[in-house]
Protein backbone atom coordinates (compact mmCIF):
# COMPACT_ATOMS: atom_id res chain seq x y z
CA UNK A 1 0.00 0.00 0.00
CA UNK A 2 3.03 2.31 0.46
CA UNK A 3 4.14 2.40 -2.91
CA UNK A 4 0.56 3.20 -4.41
CA UNK A 5 0.57 6.33 -1.80
CA UNK A 6 4.22 6.90 -3.28
CA UNK A 7 2.85 6.56 -6.81
CA UNK A 8 -0.04 8.89 -5.97
CA UNK A 9 2.42 11.61 -4.44
CA UNK A 10 4.08 11.42 -7.17
CA UNK A 11 1.23 11.83 -9.70
CA UNK A 12 0.25 14.91 -7.80
CA UNK A 13 3.59 16.62 -7.67
CA UNK A 14 4.53 19.42 -10.28
CA UNK A 15 6.60 17.98 -13.12
CA UNK A 16 9.16 20.91 -13.04
CA UNK A 17 10.58 21.67 -9.42
CA UNK A 18 13.34 23.70 -10.72
CA UNK A 19 11.94 26.84 -9.98
CA UNK A 20 10.51 28.29 -6.49
CA UNK A 21 6.36 27.88 -6.85
CA UNK A 22 3.66 29.68 -4.75
CA UNK A 23 -0.05 28.08 -4.73
CA UNK A 24 -2.38 30.17 -4.73
CA UNK A 25 -5.52 29.40 -2.77
CA UNK A 26 -7.62 27.48 -5.47
CA UNK A 27 -4.70 25.69 -6.40
CA UNK A 28 -4.16 24.39 -2.82
CA UNK A 29 -7.83 23.79 -2.33
CA UNK A 30 -7.85 21.62 -5.47
CA UNK A 31 -4.56 20.00 -4.41
CA UNK A 32 -5.91 19.18 -1.24
CA UNK A 33 -8.91 17.10 -2.36
CA UNK A 34 -7.86 15.49 -4.84
CA UNK A 35 -5.33 14.00 -2.32
CA UNK A 36 -7.44 13.30 -0.17
CA UNK A 37 -10.10 11.81 -2.82
CA UNK A 38 -7.45 9.60 -4.11
CA UNK A 39 -5.91 8.63 -0.43
CA UNK A 40 -9.69 7.63 0.43
CA UNK A 41 -9.84 5.49 -2.63
CA UNK A 42 -6.91 3.93 -2.26
CA UNK A 43 -7.64 3.29 1.61
CA UNK A 44 -11.40 1.74 0.46
CA UNK A 45 -9.42 -0.83 -2.03
CA UNK A 46 -7.48 -2.12 0.17
CA UNK A 47 -10.45 -2.52 2.80
CA UNK A 48 -12.02 -3.90 0.52
CA UNK A 49 -9.84 -6.54 -0.46
CA UNK A 50 -8.90 -7.20 3.18
CA UNK A 51 -12.57 -7.76 3.62
CA UNK A 52 -12.63 -10.01 0.83
CA UNK A 53 -9.91 -12.22 1.87
CA UNK A 54 -11.46 -12.33 5.65
CA UNK A 55 -14.66 -13.90 4.02
CA UNK A 56 -13.23 -16.30 2.28
CA UNK A 57 -10.87 -17.49 4.85
CA UNK A 58 -14.40 -17.66 6.90
CA UNK A 59 -15.77 -19.34 3.80
CA UNK A 60 -13.03 -22.26 3.61
CA UNK A 61 -13.37 -23.07 7.65
CA UNK A 62 -17.29 -22.99 7.14
CA UNK A 63 -16.40 -25.59 4.38
CA UNK A 64 -14.28 -27.49 6.54
CA UNK A 65 -16.94 -27.52 9.46
CA UNK A 66 -18.85 -29.20 7.31
CA UNK A 67 -17.13 -31.73 5.63
CA UNK A 68 -16.12 -32.70 10.28
CA UNK A 69 -19.98 -32.66 10.58
CA UNK A 70 -20.64 -35.13 7.34
CA UNK A 71 -18.15 -37.47 8.30
CA UNK A 72 -19.34 -37.86 11.70
CA UNK A 73 -22.96 -38.60 10.11
CA UNK A 74 -21.72 -40.97 8.17
CA UNK A 75 -19.96 -42.49 10.93
CA UNK A 76 -22.90 -42.37 13.12
CA UNK A 77 -25.19 -43.69 10.10
CA UNK A 78 -22.77 -46.62 10.13
CA UNK A 79 -23.12 -47.39 13.94
CA UNK A 80 -26.95 -47.52 13.69
CA UNK A 81 -27.27 -50.14 10.91
CA UNK A 82 -24.48 -52.20 12.84
CA UNK A 83 -26.56 -51.73 16.07
CA UNK A 84 -29.95 -52.63 14.17
CA UNK A 85 -28.39 -55.26 12.28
Amino acid sequence: MQDEIDAEVLRFMPADMTGIRVLGQHDLRQLIQKTLTAGTVLGWAHGETFQRERMQRKIDQLDYEMKCIQDRLKEAEMELLAVQK
